[in-house]
This record gives C-alpha cells, sequence and structure tokens, in this order.
C-alpha cells in the first residue's frame, strides 16, 4: 500500500535521478515522474482524510473491512426494500 511518506520517497528518487542528468528530455521525464508521486501523496492524504471522517462519524468502532460488510448489508436491505 502507499503511503504519503512512500510516494514522497520515491519523488525524492526521481528528482535525485533527474539531476544526473544534463538538462534535456531524460531529466525532465524523472522530473515529471516526480511531480506525478506528489501529487499521489496528495491523492492519498485526501483520501486518508475522507476516510478518517467517515469513520468518526460512524457509531460503530472502526475495523478493518467493516466498512465493506456494511455496505454490503445496506444495498441488502435496499434490494429487500425494493423487492416488497
Amino acid at each position: 500500500m502507499f503511503t504519503p511518506k512512500i510516494c514522497r520517497q520515491h519523488a525524492r528518487k526521481c528528482i535525485q535521478t533527474a539531476e544526473t542528468f544534463p538538462p534535456g528530455e531524460q531529466r525532465q521525464k524523472f522530473v515529471a515522474i516526480a511531480e506525478h508521486w506528489t501529487a499521489l501523496a496528495a491523492d492519498v492524504e485526501s483520501l486518508e482524510a475522507q476516510l478518517a471522517e467517515e469513520s468518526a462519524n460512524t457509531n460503530e468502532p472502526y475495523r478493518f473491512g467493516s466498512r465493506v460488510v456494511a455496505q454490503q448489508s445496506r444495498a441488502a436491505k435496499r434490494e429487500e426494500e425494493a423487492a416488497t
């Protein structure tokens, strides 16, 4: 699983690699990849914040997979209601 820390580490490695190339296309490709890693880190942080907010809004304690089970239960309940 990617964490923001791991994504930023990859971005730093890409920048370090880019610095080993003379200015040009190869260097720019590594810089672009570093930018993608940095954007991914921000996306992961955003998703983690959303998940934390959702779990804070529920009455039950968070357990691995509990959201999946809850979603399946809600879907089954909706199907039952639609069938009646």
